[in-house]
C-alpha cells in the first residue's frame, strides 16, 4: 500500500512541476526527490532551471498539489562541492550563504545539469565504493564498527542462502566458532597487553583491541547461530 502511494506521488510530482513550469514559462532542466534531514513523512522535491533550484513539497491540500518552500538562484554561488555516496548525492554549494542539498537519485544526472548549464565551480569529493556504503561515509571508528558486523551478517546470509549444501554450511560453521573463539581470546589478552595480540598496527591501545577482536567475536556469534 505504501509503495503504491509512493508511486501516486511520484507521479503527481512529474505532472504537477511540469505543468507548473509551463505556466511559468520556464525550463524545468532536472526534479528530483530530496531529503531535508528531518523525520518528517512530507515529500520533498529539487526542480531546476535557468535561474536556479526551486523546493517544493507536495501537498494534497492544494489544487496544483504543489507548495513553494524555497528558492535559491545559482548567482548566489560561486562553488559546489559533490559528494556521491551509494544512494544518495550531497552537494554543498559555496557563495554568498552555504547551502547543502541531499539527493535520493540521480545525482551525477543533477551534477552534469549544473556543469552544462551554470558558471559554477564544480568539485567531485573521490570515493573508494566501500566509503559509499552507509556506515563507512563518516570514517568514525564506531559507525565502521557497526557497519562491519551488520555487513557481516549480511553476507553470512547470503551465503547460506547461496550455497544450499550441507557440507559447505558445516564448513561455514566451523569457521565461525573459531572466529568467536580466537576474538574471545585475543580481547581478554589484549586488554591485558594490548602489544601481544596487535603484530602489523602501528596504533597499539586497548581501543584498537576492543574495536577489532571484539568485531571477530560478535561477528563470529552471529555467524554461528546463521549457520546452525
Amino acid at each position: 500500500m505504501k509503495k503504491e502511494k509512493r508511486h501516486s506521488i511520484r507521479e503527481a510530482m512529474k505532472k504537477n512541476l511540469r505543468k507548473e513550469y509551463f505556466y511559468l514559462k520556464k525550463e524545468l532542466l532536472f526534479y528530483c526527490p530530496i531529503d531535508l534531514g528531518t523525520f518528517s513523512s512530507e515529500t520533498y522535491y529539487a526542480a531546476f532551471d535557468e535561474d536556479g533550484i526551486s523546493i517544493y513539497q507536495y501537498d494534497k491540500k492544494t489544487e496544483s498539489k504543489l507548495k513553494l518552500c524555497e528558492r535559491h538562484p545559482w548567482k548566489s554561488w560561486n562553488k559546489v562541492k559533490v559528494d556521491h555516496y551509494l544512494t544518495t548525492s550531497q552537494f554543498i554549494f559555496q557563495g554568498e550563504r552555504n547551502w547543502i542539498l541531499s539527493l535520493f537519485q540521480k545525482g551525477k544526472e543533477a551534477q552534469k545539469i549544473i556543469e552544462e548549464h551554470t558558471s559554477l565551480q564544480t568539485e567531485v569529493v573521490s570515493r573508494s565504493f566501500l566509503k559509499k556504503l552507509p556506515g563507512f561515509r563518516s570514517n568514525t571508528a564506531l559507525n565502521k564498527y557497526i557497519g562491519s558486523i551488520c555487513y557481516t551478517a549480511l553476507i553470512a546470509f547470503l551465503l547460506k542462502w547461496m550455497i544450499p549444501f550441507q557440507a559447505p554450511q558445516i564448513a561455514l560453521y566451523s569457521i565461525s566458532i573459531g572466529c568467536m573463539l580466537l576474538g574471545l581470546l585475543c580481547l581478554t589478552i589484549g586488554l591485558i597487553e594490548p602489544t601481544i595480540v596487535l603484530f602489523r598496527t602501528n596504533e597499539k591501545t586497548r581501543t584498537k583491541v576492543f574495536y577489532l577482536y571484539s568485531y571477530l567475536a560478535i561477528s563470529g556469534f552471529i555467524c554461528v547461530f546463521i549457520f546452525w
